[in-house]
């Protein structure tokens, strides 16, 4: 089946980037402070195995934000997938996907299925949840925020591969921020505005620590899901 949906309906479920300035505004339209000489695009939780009754499935949704995606101008050069995913549906629709793709773990991805996205996308992941890698000048870090079943997020587990590396790792990526022209950040679980107690955000200490990372070291901006609502702070 086809499935249409508008500029505005995209940008609610799809943030696009660029190594410029990206402005927001509240009816979701974006405009470009100068104009970017690269755009990437940020899709979250595409939920792809989940079709509820009277709407498109979860691959056809998907296959609109492609189909927007590739309508787009200027025209992505890549897309970072936020997780939630369902990789054991993504996997036979990466032929048709044009672009290349980085992805990250949602609460909804297995162990099988992290192992799987591993498999998928081995250039990034190795052995590890999490990853970085480079545009020109600039740098994306690639963080794994989420554990199966838990809406809270974490950045240690036994369920996360490493499981107690993350945060050092993090830290010493962060700190090269003088070397690069941008550093952009994304995850699945994001942390909480102020740092409050919350169900659907990183665990409050881990909040905590992410915002005092990005006080110290100016990120150019950081991309999240999870929360099936645009949230910007």
């Amino acid at each position: 089946m086809e499935l249409e949906i508008s500029r505005r309906e995209f940008l609610r479920v799809a943030g696009v980037g660029a190594a410029g300035l990206l402005l927001a505004g509240q009816a979701g339209e974006a405009q470009w402070a100068r104009e970017p000489d690269y755009v990437f695009a940020a899709v979250a939780d595409p939920h792809l195995r989940e079709d509820r009754e009277g709407e498109a499935t979860g691959v056809d949704k998907f296959r609109a934000a492609l189909a927007a995606i590739d309508a787009a101008s200027p025209r992505p050069e890549f897309m970072l997938l936020l997780g939630d995913i369902h990789p054991e549906k993504l996997e036979p629709l990466m032929p048709t996907v044009e672009l290349p793709v980085h992805a990250v773990h949602g609460n909804h991805e297995t162990i099988a299925h992290r192992k799987q996205l591993r498999g998928m996308f081995p250039a990034d992941f190795g052995e590890r949840d999490y990853y970085s890698f480079e545009r020109g000048d600039d740098l994306f870090i690639a963080m794994s925020t989420a554990i199966p079943g838990d809406h809270v997020g974490h950045f240690q587990s036994q369920m996360i591969q490493p499981a107690v590396e993350q945060c050092e790792w993090l830290e010493e990526l962060l700190a090269r921020r003088g070397e690069y022209r941008h550093v952009f950040v994304y995850g699945h679980v994001p942390p909480e505005a102020e740092s409050r107690p919350s169900v659907m955000c990183l665990c409050q200490n881990d909040s905590r620590w992410l915002h005092e990372q990005v006080a110290q070291t100016q990120p150019s901006a950081l991309f999240f899901g999870h929360r099936h609502r645009q949230i910007d702070f």
